[in-house]
């Protein structure tokens, strides 16, 4: 598999490629929604969950499945890392010392350096949330048309310059990786070295200026084209898409549900503060074992 190929979505499911875009975008942007709401660890890691069965039933290859384990695990023990180590709220366990507070020009300097439990802690639901739209976004981008997702955001009567703008973000990923990929080929061939991590680790510092070209000319091609087919002057005016009724209730369905679940959380808080209502004592039994 190409690098292009690894970062395109032509290889995913036929059920998830004919959703259309709207419904992608709105139920990206309520499961982000959902995950600001929850702080429970164990309803994140069921909402994490969903999202991984999702790939397995969208038919995303082996490949890719390596290239989302490597970002999930960085991300979430990227998240953990920090927040164990510079967590600042209380109370906090030290588990580990790793520079004493009497140690050199550090210690002094940062008041010794520790590992706490609640900061390991407060560092997996950080990163549970950030896993989870990170692989919910791949998802969308591995199985839709940068097409599919344009249509849906003219159809918002969004303007054309920012719905392509964000478009031409998505689509950009693949086409940098393909140019890389083979800069690097070239570089590799100029200086007959072989392939391989340290051949690649030694051409890093050359790449920038050739991949830089590259997506010069790429984008001159590219506004040219855009400006020739009169894109920009459509202002939103062509024909409007088809949002087949089922995908519709389905997300009118998931609105109502999130609504829910925030305003049980709003209700919460409230009580947090003082503004208890003795009929919602359910409610707020509910929200505090689930969300």
């Amino acid at each position: 598999m190409s690098v292009r190929q690894l970062w395109e979505g032509a290889d995913s499911a036929p059920w998830i490629q004919q959703l259309d875009g709207r419904t992608k975008l709105l139920t990206l942007f309520l499961f982000a929604v959902l995950s600001i709401t929850i702080d429970n660890p164990r309803s994140l890691f069921l909402l994490f969950t969903v999202s991984l069965i999702l790939h397995g039933l969208a038919g995303t290859t082996i490949h890719k499945w390596r290239v989302l384990a490597v970002l999930l695990l960085l991300g979430l023990w990227g998240s953990m890392v920090s927040q164990a180590l510079f967590y600042a709220q209380n109370p906090r366990t030290p588990l580990l010392l790793l520079i004493s507070p009497e140690v050199s020009f550090f210690g002094p300097l940062t008041g010794g350096l520790y590992i706490y439990q609640e900061g390991i802690l407060y560092g997996a639901i950080q990163g549970m949330r950030s896993v989870t739209m990170l692989s919910l976004g791949l998802l969308v981008c591995w199985s839709s048309d940068p097409r599919q997702l344009l249509q849906a955001l003219m159809s918002w009567h969004l303007s054309p310059q920012v719905a392509f703008m964000l478009v031409t973000a998505i689509r950009f990923l693949p086409v940098l990786a393909a140019e890389t990929g083979e800069v690097i080929t070239a570089l590799q061939l100029r200086s007959d070295s072989q392939q391989g991590r340290t051949a690649i680790l030694r051409h890093l510092p050359y790449i920038i200026k050739p991949l830089l070209a590259r997506c010069l000319r790429r984008s001159q091609t590219l506004a040219l084209s855009v400006v020739s087919r009169g894109f920009f002057l459509a202002n939103g005016k062509g024909r409007a898409m088809l949002w087949r009724g089922r995908e519709k209730f389905f997300c009118y369905s998931l609105i109502m549900v999130i609504t829910i679940v925030v305003s049980s959380k709003l209700v919460y808080l409230l009580s947090e503060q003082g503004l208890y209502f003795g009929a919602l004592r359910q409610i707020y039994d509910w929200t505090k074992m689930y969300l």
